[in-house]
């Protein structure tokens, strides 16, 4: 698969390059260090509280042995 580093845009391959999608560990590293630094960050959750559903699966104690 043939794709652009994230970081540099210099072109990577998934069959010669190791840290595919990156195209060395210095852009690898670089993309976890913005993450840690919370440079990204995700806009939106990916569900509201509002969707959550009541689990209907038995608690622990309700299973018998």
């Amino acid at each position: 698969m043939q794709h652009r580093c994230p970081i540099c845009k210099k072109p990577t391959n998934s069959e010669v390059h190791s840290e595919f999608p990156f195209c060395s560990e210095r852009c690898k590293l670089q993309d976890l260090g913005n993450w840690a630094s919370e440079k990204y960050v995700v806009s939106e959750p990916i569900f509201s509280e509002d969707d959550d559903e009541p689990d209907d699966s038995p608690e622990p104690d309700d299973i018998k042995h």
